[in-house]
């Protein structure tokens, strides 16, 4: 994962994180042991500087870089941020280095100096050293005055980077992205190239102002003279409070227990903001230098009471780099949260079908009354398992293109009047394998849903007057070609889903049409006509 840092590209890794900012974060940071904390606030004091560690020399043993002229901020930066490892206690394997991969695109990266077993720990961080709410500096008076542990952690951080020098973070904040490709930063004109995606309706930067506005900038306001942030405007404080969550999203892990590693230990990784209390996060330093590939995942973060550690999950070769990975992300999201498309995650691509959308498609194809439909979607609403939307997969994915709820909903919808009466007064729901009807109600709802996006991948490029996109060279190129990506992703799974269903139906269903895409293309022209 690549930003751009002042000249520099520096990638990302994962955060179990979705939704906006606001959609994110619903569980409570665990109060760190308060003598570590201590040492670090002490530490605060003198930060580790390279005056107090120059019987170090990193660049002949964990720097690969590519230019020590002295002249390369990059460089500089980077043994900063190294020297600063080691003045926090972070202990290092002598098989790995911190690689400069810029030539490859990849910013910085960690790479296999010798052979690794699997299972080998590469690097340990105290917890101490990660950066949270209890760890920063941030004075004890301001903190009680936030309760929220997102908004806490945007706050803490945004209050570390305000110190600048004075902060003991600060060559951590240099490695650090300052600016993002992530949606939350793209214009409504370069949003309107992923039109018919639903991940723009996830990107949540107006929730996200609001909870800044009325929450972070008061209580600044009411401290900024000891904060000594009474240069900054609002709108300077809403910049920063966006930087500090942007960075959160894409760079900070879960901080989990032991315990808690061994009840999950296989689960999916990424967990929706509505499934419980999520877990506590924080900046772990120098374990956010990994890149991330879903194929070539080589290492992962383990969880110990004083320390988080980096292991191998395979052998790793002399010279190969080590990976992260994100868990079973779709491209979308990976946009979303981190700023950058990769094919390596094109197989966990969705598109989603949202539950307004079957209401219309229902009431049109079965003629059904609206009060019918919310009879029906009130009683799914009352089994709990009623959403706003559902993810449709792709045909290869393990349990099928479409999910358990997304089928007994609509076996619940086609059912005839009687027979659902029947099923509501034994309290039940049909059974998760799709009938006839709900099959062709489906195929309804895939023509519906494949209409709300471009003809072609041309039109997506288009912008909202109609007129094509930037043309190559322009600053937003890159990310119209990233939006294109992401809809022929999407594309691609509903043509499969169209596929599957069709051939469900049997050949007794043929369509008028010969393809699927002609019957889209077939109502794209019958709403052209509608409006001459």
């Amino acid at each position: 994962m690549r930003v751009v840092l002042g000249g520099d590209v520096v990638k990302k890794t994962r955060a179990n994180v979705s939704g906006g900012y606001m959609h994110v974060y619903n569980g409570r940071l665990k109060r760190g042991d308060k003598a570590q904390a201590a040492n670090l606030s002490a530490r605060s004091n003198h930060t580790c500087a390279l005056s107090n560690t120059t019987d170090w020399t990193p660049n002949s043993s964990f720097f690969n870089m590519l230019d020590d002229s002295g002249n390369d901020e990059f460089y500089s930066r980077s043994m900063r941020f190294i020297d600063w490892l080691k003045c926090s206690g972070t202990a290092v394997s002598t098989k790995i280095e911190l690689a400069d991969l810029r030539q490859q695109s990849a910013g910085r990266g960690v790479v296999a100096k010798e052979d690794i077993e699997d299972d080998e720990e590469l690097f340990s961080v105290p917890r101490s050293s990660i950066l949270t709410v209890e760890t920063s500096g941030l004075p004890e008076a301001i903190r009680s005055d936030l309760q929220d542990p997102w908004l806490s952690l945007i706050l803490a951080m945004a209050f570390e980077q305000q110190r600048g020098k004075e902060s003991p973070w600060k060559p951590y904040f240099d490695v650090l992205p300052a600016t993002f490709d992530t949606l939350m930063y793209w214009s409504t004109e370069e949003l309107e190239y992923l039109r018919g995606s639903a991940v723009a309706d996830k990107i949540g930067k107006q929730s996200a102002d609001k909870a800044f506005s009325e929450q972070l900038v008061p209580i600044l306001r009411q401290h900024e003279a000891a904060l000594d942030l009474a240069q900054l405007s609002d709108d300077d404080l809403l910049t920063l409070f966006h930087k500090m969550g942007s960075t959160i999203m894409a760079y900070a892990f879960d901080l989990e227990s032991p315990s808690s590693q061994s009840k999950t230990e296989g689960e999916d990784w990424e967990e929706d903001s509505d499934a419980g209390e999520s877990l506590p996060k924080g900046m772990v330093p120098f374990a956010d230098m990994l890149n991330a590939d879903a194929d070539r995942n080589n290492a992962k973060l383990f969880y110990e009471d004083d320390k988080v550690v980096m292991k191998t999950i395979t052998a790793v070769q002399k010279g190969e780099e080590l990976f992260n990975d994100y868990g079973p992300l779709p491209r979308a999201d990976v946009l979303r949260r981190y700023g950058y498309v990769t094919d390596n995650y094109a197989t966990y691509d969705v598109f989603e079908v949202a539950l307004a959308t079957v209401k219309d498609v229902t009431k049109e194809h079965l003629k059904m009354a609206e009060a019918g439909v919310h009879t029906r979607l009130d009683y799914f609403d009352e089994q709990g398992i009623l959403e706003d939307g559902y993810d449709v997969s792709r045909a290869s994915s393990e349990d099928g293109p479409f999910t358990d709820e997304f089928v007994v909903l609509l076996n619940t919808l086609v059912l005839p009047a009687a027979d659902f009466d029947k099923l509501k007064k034994k309290d039940k729901l049909p059974k998760p394998e799709l009938s006839e009807k709900a099959l062709q109600l489906l195929y309804h709802i895939l023509l519906h849903r494949r209409a709300m996006y471009p003809i072609d991948d041309r039109d997506s490029t288009r912008n909202p007057s109609g007129n094509l996109a930037a043309a190559s060279g322009t600053s937003n190129e890159h990310r119209r070609n990233m939006a294109v990506q992401i809809i022929r992703g999407e594309k691609e799974v509903l043509q499969e889903a169209a596929d599957t269903v069709q051939k469900l139906l049997g050949d007794g269903n043929k369509r008028k049409v010969d393809t699927f895409e002609d019957e889209v293309a077939n109502m794209h022209l019958e709403k052209k006509q509608k409006t001459w």
